[in-house]
């Protein structure tokens, strides 16, 4: 009867698990089900915790443009998303913020979280199992935190499940206090991980918690910190780089994969294929979306010297220009020229998926591969997977920490050529810190476009207003294909103000709640 009466209530909780609103599900397990069970048996708390993964951001759900769209990476073919009128454009308020709604989906998951740590210790599964659920309820705790301190700074840390009683207006904890929360949530989440069962890349894990630990030390300038993290993933996880550099973003399962959300058909997809899909008159035709801009092609070195296309002795051909780039160029960009989901894409003026000033045709000349299904129809759900942390990364946040830190500038240096080795390009030689700067920075702009990092690394660099961020350049060609003069004109001169920096907290927040006043600068 004991068994029978299990079965139901996790048939019961399944249901309630795909059919519940946001807004009902933190009431279903707790009153339908009763928290006794929800936080003693594994199998329901493990069901809980899957809705606090399940809410976590990702670049195929920001509706109609990805971050990449706001830097200097990447132009919306669309005109009137957020990227274009409201980050690009500098029109931001605490009204109208893209980042409000981070505000309150992540303090609804912190409260679910805080639920679970408040409980967690009734649980009855074996002590591999229960630390594993442990482990990752801090884990996604500092992982949630760590989107509030990178988006707002300043922010309220709550640590305990708070009733309707209690006193809600809580006020802001000083970057200081918010840093030293998450370091210390993914210390015990590795702590927990230690001794855990092992889960898959879509569930937190030693390597997850340790990684984002070194992201957000270096995310806040505490160089010695992040390096020391860093390198303990990069010294004790089984992950390796994999060979096929394309591969990774479209299957499942690869190897340096450690933090991810899946999909899969046909209950979970994205529409990240047809938002990306460069619009065209032939046969393949998706909506537009993010269209690398000339800034960044100008970024793809030329394999057999190591050399930018504009750098003497590069072997750069501008009859040929797209011919002997960096591997990564091939496996990441649509060009005039390429042949991908059985066509050829022409984006010359005049071409089948030709450069236009209006409608959702591409503005820059250029689609974004990298990422996007080409053995599936862009018009059905993509399957692919969002990856928020990858063993590159950590390469590159190792290397760029001992390089700020002014520290073994040689093992930066071989950081980096691990990242650069995989992808078959040239070694680079150690240099001065301002050398290597340039380098480390250049390498996370090839290696992690479209993966929303460069959004937040032109932030932290502080260079997000500089001249050469806010003029986007887009291809500059004939009907023939061929390059006019340098191949590069001005689409754009976008504003910046120094608020954007940090997101406002949304008025909505501060009007229930005067405490969190003031609002960060500028707004």
């Amino acid at each position: 009867m004991k068994n029978i009466k299990k079965l139901i209530f996790i048939g019961s909780f399944i249901i309630l698990q795909f059919a519940c609103t946001k807004d009902s599900i933190d009431l279903a397990p707790q009153d339908a089900i009763s928290s006794d069970v929800v936080f003693t048996d594994p199998a329901f708390a493990e069901a809980y915790l899957n809705r606090v993964y399940g809410s976590i951001p990702h670049g195929f759900a920001r509706g109609w443009y990805m971050l990449d769209a706001a830097s200097d990476d990447g132009e919306n073919s669309y005109t009137w998303p957020a990227s274009n009128t409201l980050f690009n454009q500098a029109n931001i308020t605490s009204n109208n913020s893209p980042f409000n709604g981070l505000w309150g989906n992540a303090y609804f998951q912190i409260r679910r979280l805080n639920n679970f740590i408040q409980s967690y210790d009734q649980l009855e599964g074996t002590d591999e199992v229960n630390n594993r659920l442990k482990g990752e309820a801090h884990f996604l705790r500092g992982f949630w935190y760590s989107l509030l301190l990178q988006t707002f700074g300043e922010v309220p840390v709550i640590t305990v499940a708070q009733e309707l009683d209690d006193d809600l207006l809580v006020s802001r904890d000083s970057k200081e206090n918010v840093l030293n929360f998450i370091t210390s949530e993914l210390d015990t989440a590795a702590g927990f991980f230690v001794n855990a069962e092992e889960a898959t890349s879509t569930r937190g894990s030693w390597d997850a918690a340790m990684a984002l630990k070194g992201r957000v030390l270096l995310y806040q300038n505490k160089f010695s910190e992040s390096a020391i993290a860093s390198k303990q993933v990069l010294d004790n996880t089984s992950r390796t780089l994999d060979a096929d550099y394309q591969s990774v973003f479209l299957e499942d399962g690869a190897s340096e994969v450690i933090f991810d959300t899946q999909f899969s058909d046909p209950d979970k997809g994205h529409w990240g294929n047809l938002f990306n899909t460069p619009k065209a008159s032939a046969a393949v035709s998706g909506w537009g979306g993010t269209g690398p801009t000339q800034n960044l092609i100008d970024q793809y070195e030329m394999q057999s010297t190591g050399l930018l296309p504009s750098e003497a002795g590069s072997g750069y051909d501008a009859s040929n220009p797209y011919t002997g780039r960096d591997p990564r160029f091939e496996a990441s960009i649509l060009y005039d020229g390429s042949v991908w989901k059985g066509q050829t894409w022409e984006f010359r003026p005049g071409g089948n998926a030709g450069i236009q000033t209006s409608g959702d045709w591409t503005k820059t000349g250029y689609g974004m591969k990298k990422m996007i299904q080409e053995d599936r129809n862009h018009g059905d759900s993509g399957t692919q997977h969002w990856i928020h942390m990858r063993l590159a990364e950590v390469y590159l946040n190792y290397a760029e920490a001992l390089i700020e830190a002014g520290t073994d500038l040689g093992l930066a240096v071989d950081a980096i050529n691990v990242v650069r080795d995989r992808a078959n390009m040239p070694f680079i030689s150690v240099g001065s810190q301002s050398e290597l700067r340039t380098k480390v920075r250049h390498e996370r702009r090839i290696e992690l476009a479209f993966e929303e990092h460069r959004f937040w690394d032109i932030r932290r660099w502080g260079i997000a207003g500089d001249p050469e961020v806010l003029t986007i350049y887009r291809v500059d060609m004939d009907a023939n294909g061929d390059l006019i003069d340098d191949g590069k004109e001005i689409w754009e001169t976008r504003t910046w103000d120094d608020a954007n920096y940090l997101f406002p907290i949304p008025q909505g927040e501060i009007d229930k709640n005067p405490n969190l006043l003031p609002n960060n600068s500028g707004y």
